[in-house]
C-alpha cells in the first residue's frame, strides 16, 4: 500500500483576500496567525479543489456523511503557511449602478499583496491510480489559474504560481520505518526531493491577454489622510498602487468597465448571467463567467494636479472646493481575461465588441472618464497564445476571440 505526499509552494500572482470574519482594520480583515502572519486555511484549499471535480469524485476522494452512511476522506490538505515577506494592505471598493456609487455601498477589505509566498502539503492515504489523476488534475488546475484561492476570484483576486511541487512516495510494507521517520512540514525534509513537473495548460478555459498602452491619465482612487514632515502638500486622493508605490488596475475596476460596456448590447438577464449577480432579497447568488486580472501599470509618469470644483449655475470656483489629486499618466499594462471555453458565442462575441471598443477609447476605465481619464489602446492582443491583433485592426469582432484549427 502506497502513501503519498505533495509539497506545493505557491507564489501569488494577485492579490489574496480570506477573511477572517474580523472587522478591526477594515470591514473584512484577513486571517492571521497569532504573529500577525497570514496564511490560507486548509479548509479554504480544500474547498476550492474539491468544488472543481465533480460531486461523485468529491464523494469517493473527500468522503461524505449521508444518514447513518458515512466515508472518511482519503485526502489531507494542510494548511499554507507563509515562507516569505508579505504585506498587507487595505483596498476600497464600492458597488456602482451606470457608473454612479450605490448609497451606502462603501466599504474597504484588506489583502496579503502580490508576490508573497506559501508552502502547503496535500497527503494521499488510500492511494489508486483513479485518486491520483485526480488529485494531480486539481493541482494542474491551480498551475494553470483555473483554481484561485478566497474572495473576489472572479475579479483577479487569488491568482498563484506554483513556484515548485514535489511528491514523495511510500511503500508502507518495505518503507515502513521511512514513511514513520519522515515530517511532512519540516522543510528540510524535502531539500533532496527532486521537482515533479505537472501540465500548466488550461483545459477548460481561454485565456486572452491584452497588451494596453495609456492614452492620457488614468484615476482609480485612493483617499488619503497621511501627514508628511517632509512634504507640505500631500494629495487628497491618488491612483490606487501597492505598497511599493506601483499603480495598478484592480480586477474589480476592469469588471465594472466591462459589465457596463456588455450591458449597452445586451439585457440585464444576459448581462447578470455573464457577469453574475447578487440578489439581496433573496439571497441568490450567480458566479461571474468572466475572469478579469488584476493589471500592473509600468513606464508610467506621476503628476500631481490640483484642481477646483465649479458651479454649474454661475461658473464660479466653489468656496472651500480646492484639493489635490496624484494619478499616473501614460503607462503600459497588460490585462488578462479567462473565459470558460463552453461560453456562449453571444457572449464571445459581446466580450469581442467590448474590447474592440477600449481600443477605440468608447470603453474606459476608473473615475473622471468623462472628461479623458483611463482610456487605453490595445497594441497586441492573443487568445491562449495565438496572435489576434490582426483581427482587432481590421474590426473583425467576429473572429477575435475563436480559436483558430490546426
Amino acid at each position: 500500500m502506497k502513501h503519498i505526499y505533495y509539497q506545493l509552494i505557491l507564489k501569488l500572482k494577485t492579490p489574496l483576500s480570506v477573511g477572517s470574519g474580523n472587522n478591526v482594520n477594515s470591514d473584512s480583515d484577513v486571517v492571521v496567525r497569532k504573529n500577525g502572519t497570514p496564511y490560507i486555511p486548509a479548509t479554504a484549499i480544500a474547498g476550492v479543489m474539491g468544488h472543481y471535480i465533480s460531486i461523485e469524485q468529491r464523494k469517493n476522494i473527500f468522503g461524505y456523511i449521508s444518514g447513518e452512511r458515512s466515508q472518511k476522506s482519503k485526502v489531507y490538505f494542510y494548511d499554507a503557511d507563509l515562507i516569505s515577506d508579505f504585506s498587507i494592505s487595505v483596498r476600497d471598493s464600492v458597488k456602482l449602478k451606470n457608473k454612479v456609487a450605490v448609497d451606502g455601498s462603501k466599504f474597504d477589505f484588506q489583502i496579503v499583496e502580490t508576490g508573497a509566498e506559501f508552502v502547503t502539503y496535500i497527503e494521499v492515504n488510500k492511494y489508486n491510480n483513479d485518486i491520483q489523476e485526480t488529485i494531480e488534475r486539481m493541482i494542474s488546475a491551480i498551475a494553470s489559474s483555473e483554481i484561485r484561492f478566497g474572495r473576489k476570484t472572479s475579479r483577479g483576486f487569488g491568482e498563484v504560481k506554483l513556484k515548485s511541487l514535489k511528491k514523495k512516495e511510500f511503500d508502507l510494507e518495505t518503507e515502513l520505518d521511512l514513511w514513520l521517520d519522515f515530517d511532512v512540514t519540516d522543510l528540510d525534509s524535502w531539500k533532496s526531493v527532486s521537482e515533479y513537473k505537472i501540465s500548466e495548460i488550461s483545459t477548460e478555459a481561454d485565456i486572452i491577454k491584452l497588451q494596453l498602452k495609456q492614452c492620457g491619465a488614468l484615476s482609480i482612487r485612493t483617499y488619503t489622510t497621511d501627514i508628511s514632515e517632509e512634504k507640505d502638500n500631500m494629495p487628497d486622493y491618488k491612483h490606487t498602487t501597492l505598497t511599493n508605490g506601483i499603480p495598478v488596475i484592480p480586477g474589480t475596476s476592469w469588471a465594472g468597465a466591462f459589465r457596463e460596456r456588455f450591458s449597452y448590447f445586451s439585457d440585464e438577464t444576459f448581462t447578470n448571467d455573464v457577469f453574475g449577480t447578487v440578489k439581496e432579497k433573496t439571497n441568490v447568488v450567480k458566479k461571474s463567467q468572466i475572469i478579469f486580472s488584476e493589471s500592473v501599470v509600468n513606464n508610467y509618469k506621476w503628476k500631481t494636479i490640483t484642481r477646483n470644483s465649479i458651479d454649474r449655475f454661475s461658473a464660479a470656483t466653489k468656496d472651500g472646493a480646492l484639493y489635490t489629486e496624484q494619478t499616473c499618466y501614460n503607462g503600459k499594462t497588460e490585462l488578462k481575461i479567462t473565459i470558460p471555453k463552453k461560453i456562449s458565442e453571444k457572449a464571445r462575441f459581446i466580450l469581442s465588441a467590448c474590447i474592440a471598443d477600449l481600443n477605440n477609447g468608447l470603453l474606459s476605465v476608473g473615475g473622471l472618464t468623462s472628461v479623458g481619464r483611463g482610456i487605453f489602446e490595445v497594441e497586441k492582443i492573443t487568445l491562449n497564445g495565438t496572435d489576434k491583433t490582426k483581427y482587432l485592426a481590421e474590426n473583425d469582432i467576429k473572429n477575435l476571440l475563436i480559436q483558430e484549427k490546426i
